[in-house]
């Protein structure tokens, strides 16, 4: 609606503007906070869309610290005490399904607090298939009478939509195979594709498919890249600025694909933009992760690879949204800034009509709420997804976290303009999208577990024989037991995980009776403006039957 308004009527833009003192009140109150963030005045300022995101970060937070970043720490030690490594290691692979059974805990849990929140702020949705949503001005079809109102209504045939869908797929793909090229030159920089790292797998006969002498040389002993010195990082910065590129391009991509599947609802359409982009994303995010864990079946290299991720990726947003913006913000307004104020200090402006503070505001860069919740889905796949190969990843997200919500409520008051207030029950799409990761993650740890670490051979050493290489292989004939046995385990636990989920309602108690009791108070009230009206038409036909006899 509003993009139709700035349309009509030649406007650039509708801006809600800022309130400095509400925004510095906010962002100090976050501040002094420890664990969460002032959710009240979040959601007074900017809204419930922005309020979830920041009790959705302060409620992960607080899961984090109260038993994954616990069990890491203890983990940590005990491995220290027995001096194990992450591959002998016995308590590694039981911290990876009490991740997944927290996980699981923690996203009923989520729900619960989702739908509390919802009914204080009164978004909660009894009826979420109501035909009362919001229409896209955009949507084009054919008038037909609808089946569920009776009225003239547009209508675009599924059928079309699924041509855009497989195109939209054949362009992702195409772009994805240009991200996983470049992931693969950048792990030949950092010396993580070498057939000497496994002779017996890659042989003069069998050579690695993904291998470049060339770029794997520099990362040798004296080389331009020696693994051994910090030049080994330049690789990885070359590569995260690559993909942030890539990212951006297919920002574009992505809406311009939504644009062409013709959504008719809003939420429909945001829903689609979101699948897209995380997708293309987390691909991204991923990609090296998956590779070093399942294709090279390196622990060593994974677990190296999950703490370059999570420092350079902590950092990297801190500069980005923060530091970078602000820097270009004081370089692009310094001169305004001090023109202003010299105008006001010789009273060429009145205050009255001084727009200075709106036009800078004008000039800042909107608020992009994916982006925030993108990271925070993004390092939940970190923490669950590789648990068995990083367990102190947990313990680190409680500090990337405390420093996150304190940046991102910077970057709303101080960088961004403050975002249209929307009125919404819940996270929307992100739900989804971290219900895959967590009974994704069942699957990579079991993986992780039997193929990928030498965990399962300490529980069960007859399936396995080490080689001359130093490394494990199935002994003769148990290669099909070892693979029913992973795939075994991760079906328990995806039963154990289908078990807690059922068991755990999404509504909590308290909010459920409150519930009953706001519909009981709505039955009677209606039921007693039936029985007015009812009382009313009765005693005008008594009326009028006197009249008549009269």
């Amino acid at each position: 609606v509003i993009r139709h308004v700035l349309q009509d009527y030649d406007m650039l833009e509708i801006l809600d503007v800022h309130s400095p003192s509400s925004a510095r009140k906010v962002l100090g109150e976050s501040i002094r906070a420890i664990w969460s963030p002032p959710l009240t005045a979040i959601r007074d300022y900017y809204g419930e869309e922005v309020a979830y995101y920041f009790s959705f970060v302060s409620f992960y937070l607080q899961q984090l610290a109260y038993s994954p970043a616990l069990a890491s720490v203890v983990l940590y030690f005990v491995r220290i005490y027995r001096k194990d490594t992450i591959d002998t290691c016995t308590i590694t692979p039981l911290f990876g399904v009490g991740m997944f059974i927290w996980a699981v805990t923690f996203l009923k849990r989520w729900r619960q607090e989702e739908n509390r929140l919802a009914y204080q702020w009164g978004t909660f949705e009894q009826h979420p298939f109501s035909h009362k949503v919001q229409l896209r001005p955009d949507f084009e079809g054919e008038l037909r009478i609808s089946p569920v109102t009776g009225k003239m209504v547009k209508y675009y045939p599924q059928s079309r939509r699924y041509f855009t869908y497989a195109f939209g797929f054949v362009v992702s793909v195409m772009l994805l195979s240009v991200a996983f090229f470049v992931m693969i030159l950048s792990l030949n920089l950092q010396g993580y594709v070498h057939p000497k790292h496994d002779p017996f797998r890659w042989t003069a006969e069998e050579q690695h498919p993904f291998h470049y002498p060339f770029l794997s040389a520099m990362s040798d002993k004296g080389a331009l890249f020696d693994v051994d010195t910090y030049f080994s990082l330049i690789p990885v910065v070359l590569h995260v600025i690559v993909i942030m590129t890539l990212n951006m391009i297919y920002r574009s991509v992505a809406e311009w694909l939504t644009e062409l599947e013709n959504h008719e609802t809003e939420a429909n359409h945001e829903n689609s933009l979101i699948f897209k982009r995380f997708f293309f994303e987390a691909c991204d995010a991923y990609f090296a992760l998956f590779y070093l864990a399942f294709y090279e079946r390196d622990i060593a290299k994974l677990r190296g690879e999950l703490v370059s991720v999570f420092l350079i990726d902590t950092f990297r947003r801190l500069g980005v949204e923060c530091i970078l913006p602000l820097v270009t913000q004081r370089l692009t307004n310094g001169p305004d800034e001090a023109a202003a104020n010299l105008k006001k200090k010789t009273d060429e402006v009145h205050p009255d009509n001084d727009n200075s503070d709106i036009i800078a505001q004008f000039k800042k860069d909107e608020y992009e709420i994916f982006d925030d919740y993108l990271e925070m889905v993004i390092q939940f796949g970190y923490i669950t997804l590789f648990a068995s190969a990083y367990p102190m990843g947990s313990f680190i997200a409680i500090f990337a976290n405390m420093i996150e919500f304190r940046s991102d409520l910077f970057k709303l008051g101080r960088l961004c303009k403050k975002p249209r207030v929307l009125r919404t029950g819940h996270i929307g799409s992100w739900r989804l999208l971290i219900s895959c990761i967590i009974w994704l993650s069942a699957l990579t740890n079991c993986l992780i577990f039997g193929f990928t670490s030498q965990q399962m051979m300490e529980f069960l050493p007859g399936l396995f024989i080490i080689g001359s290489d130093g490394d494990q292989h199935f002994a003769e004939g148990k290669g099909k037991i070892v693979v029913m046995l992973v795939f075994t385990f991760e079906r328990i636990m995806i039963i154990i995980g289908v078990v807690i989920a059922l068991a755990i309602s999404a509504v909590p108690d308290d909010v459920k009776v409150k519930i009953e009791r706001l519909s009981y108070l709505k039955e009677q009230e209606a039921r007693k403006l039936r029985q007015e009206l009812k009382d009313m038409k009765k005693n005008k036909s008594t009326g009028n039957g006197r009249n008549t006899i009269a």
